[in-house]
């Protein structure tokens, strides 16, 4: 296996495992000023990145950079609605079985050992169990898992545009520009901009795209059926700033559950390295 690879992709789980923390921190009132500032944040970081892959503008980064918008403005109403430690996993979770399938099914990447990855997708997404039942079954929070799982369905999708057409790094401006791009009007729209709100966006926006460097990176050496899953790891980060930092689950028994269900995924990301 790459190690440079493998690095890449544990440095996207790190990135995207906190880059969701300084939008909560602010309190998530207006997604579209977040969707926005986020947009900002992800064109500043991607500008010197531009000098050394480029500034070409690619079909294929433009509709992943829409993909991604698409995906992050369910997730950030789902952290709205029953927060980050619970919309982590399940945005994870539904990422990976997602870019599992486009592997397997369209880019016909190989596994060693099939049985083996199979086990491994199948503790990632049995981490979800226990996680989703930290909380009562309202209906404001089922609301909040069905907007989890559509972000990861959707979230899961947003490289597959630049690896078919094989320009992962080449695509990397186009897909910040399009986040951008769409992220204005929506922040216009808002007509609201407040301070505190702007730069948690900002910075929000840059630590995703640190992380969709890296995971970039990941894709091109050691595949996408490996490299995402590994990415989706971040949930164990997202889910100690939810239940650490936060307290969005103060009781014993909710945090035994969470603890649980992050082990689970740790191990089917760890078993789908060696598959």
């Amino acid at each position: 296996m790459n190690l440079l690879g493998l690095l890449s992709a544990v440095g996207a789980a790190t990135c995207w495992g906190t880059f969701f923390v300084p939008v909560r921190k602010v309190r998530v009132v207006d997604i579209w000023q977040l969707q926005g500032a986020t947009g900002i944040g992800v064109i500043l970081f991607a500008i010197p990145v531009g000098f050394l892959w480029g500034f070409q503008i690619l079909p294929s980064g433009l509709l992943s950079g829409a993909i991604w918008t698409a995906g992050n403005i369910l997730a950030l109403y789902s952290v709205r609605l029953i927060g980050l430690s619970r919309t982590s996993p399940f945005l994870a979770g539904f990422s990976v079985l997602v870019s599992f399938l486009w592997g397997i099914l369209y880019f016909n990447e190989k596994f060693n050992y099939i049985f083996l990855a199979i086990i491994a997708v199948g503790l990632l997404l049995g981490g979800l169990v226990f996680i989703s039942n930290t909380s009562k079954n309202q209906p404001v929070q089922k609301k909040g898992y069905l907007i989890a799982v559509a972000s990861g369905l959707v979230g899961g999708s947003y490289v597959i545009p630049l690896q078919a057409a094989h320009s992962l790094q080449a695509g990397f401006f186009s897909s910040s520009l399009s986040i951008f791009a769409i992220g204005i009007p929506l922040l216009l729209f808002s007509r609201k901009f407040a301070k505190k709100e702007m730069i948690a966006g900002t910075l929000s926006g840059c630590l995703f795209n640190v992380g969709s460097l890296a995971v970039l990176i990941a894709v091109g050496l050691i595949g996408i059926t490996v490299a995402y899953p590994i990415s989706q790891t971040a949930t164990l980060f997202a889910i100690s700033w939810g239940v650490l930092y936060f307290r969005e689950i103060i009781h014993r028994q909710g945090i035994f559950r969470i603890i649980t269900g992050a082990v689970l995924i740790l191990c089917g990301a760890a078993l789908i390295t060696i598959a």
